[in-house]
């Protein structure tokens, strides 16, 4: 059986970045303050919706569900356009398809939210497969969020990447068996990254990068 080559992305900072359409939906909670600094949301997205929801409100202690859902809520009404994606994003996914490359995307984002940001931004169409973090029992960083995606896209017990930008995607990376790839700009909470995989500078480099060793 010939094998298949599979790239399988991460979301918030290696695609799309979320943060400004994040900090506009949470001016929505904060009674009439001005929107949060922008490089500040970008640092509490590593944190977890919970956690971001809170620091955003002011406090130590994570969101409560009901603070949760009306963010989400604000998110989903203003998802993010082209314009979010990282520069050169696009153009890597296109030639990657082209080559013959299967493309998923593996989130912890959830599901719906997942899907309608791949939407706004012009992306969807790219990607085979796409499992947000409540549409498995344990999402990233354990692996089994990563060998379902890969199993979903058909891709299953064959060779792949997985490129993200977090310690969270790293280890779920490691879990999964997959080849990491640091996606350096973009919400890196950890400074040796580059331990754990090939650190990426931009993503023009993404191609290259998997494409050279499917032909080695």
């Amino acid at each position: 059986m010939p094998v298949r080559r599979a790239a399988i992305f991460d979301l918030d900072g290696t695609l799309v970045d979320s943060a400004p359409s994040i900090a506009r939906a949470l001016t929505h909670l904060r009674a009439g303050q001005r929107e949060p600094d922008v490089a500040q949301v970008r640092h509490w997205v590593g944190m977890g919706a919970r956690a971001l929801v809170g620091r955003a409100l002011g406090r130590a202690e994570d969101a409560s569900d009901e603070e949760l859902a009306s963010f989400r809520a604000a998110y989903a009404a203003q998802p993010g356009t082209r314009n979010d994606l990282y520069p050169g994003i696009l153009e890597a996914l296109v030639e990657l398809r082209g080559a013959g490359v299967t493309l998923g995307v593996c989130t912890n984002k959830p599901q719906a939210l997942s899907e309608q940001v791949l939407a706004a931004t012009g992306i969807a169409s790219h990607f085979v497969t796409v499992v947000g973090g409540d549409a498995v029992d344990r999402p990233k960083p354990d692996g089994s969020h990563v060998l379902h995606t890969l199993g979903s896209m058909g891709c299953g017990g064959q060779p792949f990447h997985f490129i993200g930008d977090t310690s969270v995607d790293a280890a779920a990376a490691r879990a999964s068996g997959a080849a990491f790839l640091w996606a350096g700009w973009g919400y890196a909470d950890a400074p040796d990254l580059h331990r754990h995989g090939r650190k990426l500078s931009s993503p023009a480099e993404l191609a290259d990068a998997i494409l050279r060793e499917r032909r080695a």
